[in-house]
């Protein structure tokens, strides 16, 4: 299976239509506080890789991504974090 995410930044104001357009039933609304990690020289990003620590609901999610073998392919693995982390590194023994 191939994950597909598009994001969007609507304004309030146009959601009501949107939401009724689409037709799809109630729609969540989710807040997510994330943080991302990069070594001092910017070694990941320079290299496509990702790794970020986010808040989802109630619980912590660690996540570390990279180029896969295509643009629409990628490579990505999700791990949860028992404990909630100090914010200041990630969890490197997973």
């Amino acid at each position: 299976m191939i994950e597909f995410e598009l994001k969007l930044e609507i304004p309030p104001s146009s959601l009501p239509p949107l939401i009724a357009a689409m037709g799809r039933g109630d729609v969540v609304r989710q807040r997510l506080r994330a943080t991302y990690f990069d070594t001092q020289d910017g070694a990941l990003a320079a290299r496509g890789v990702v790794v970020r620590m986010r808040h989802e609901g109630r619980q912590w999610v660690q996540t570390a991504k990279a180029p896969g073998s295509s643009p629409l392919a990628r490579l990505e693995h999700n791990v949860q974090v028992e404990a909630e982390p100090d914010g200041t590194r990630p969890v490197v023994d997973l």
